[in-house]
């Protein structure tokens, strides 16, 4: 199409005289990138959850593109199609995600991570670590080598808060850390931070989110 492209941006496109400018994250979110584009066609990705939308009533014409695929060899097999149940989001639209550690200590340790999770209409998420011992599929890996999220509440349990994983989750409106390291990390990115167990603070705040839900109807 010889477009311009910028991936991943985090604010709305403006005019600039007679260029277009748009803004994205670099270094795994610690700057602030400005970019113009100067070609006739241009394409603009978006993370989500990056900014709030209003609806207006601007109208817009789709110019199809047709591509001629005649006599292309496909490269790419699919294997395998990761599935996922149909009351959660997929994680780059999740708005509310509760993932976790290496601080669950097994993958047996899960089910109140999930618990949580459904109490609260959460998609789960894990750390790279987790992924790599097999402990939760690999979908659910999130950070800088695994998927970026930019949900409304992230819940970290057990997780240090590397700079590697910060990298994934640091575009969240609100982070909240529950970890029994009063040092880690993860605690200076934190809106509110819980020094303790998980093994109990995790049951007790699934039950608070029951309760309060309960007495919403």
């Amino acid at each position: 199409m010889k477009a311009g492209i910028v991936a991943g941006a985090v604010s709305i496109p403006v005019i600039k005289g007679a260029e277009l400018a748009v803004s994205k994250t670099a270094y795994s979110g610690k700057a602030t990138a400005h970019y113009v584009i100067h070609a006739a066609k241009k394409i603009i990705t978006l993370l989500p959850n990056s900014f709030p939308v209003t609806l207006g009533e601007g109208t817009a014409t789709v110019v199809p593109q047709e591509v001629n695929l005649d006599g292309v060899k496909g490269i790419v097999t699919v294997k395998e199609r990761n599935t996922r149940t149909a009351s959660t989001a997929p994680l780059p639209e999740a708005e509310l995600v509760v993932s976790a550690g290496r601080g669950m200590k097994a993958p047996e340790n899960w089910g109140i991570v999930e618990e949580l999770a459904t109490s609260l209409g959460a998609t789960t998420a894990c750390s790279r670590p987790v992924a790599d011992m097999h402990w939760r599929p690999h979908h659910e890996h999130v950070g800088q080598t695994g998927v970026a999220i930019r949900p409304n509440l992230y819940i970290a349990i057990g997780i240090s808060g590397a700079i590697q994983h910060l990298a994934g989750v640091n575009g969240s409106k609100t982070i909240v850390v529950i970890n029994t390291d009063k040092e880690a990390p993860f605690f200076k990115s934190a809106d509110y931070g819980i020094i303790g167990d998980a093994f109990e603070i995790v049951p007790r705040l699934t039950e608070a989110v029951k309760k309060f839900k309960a007495a919403q109807h």
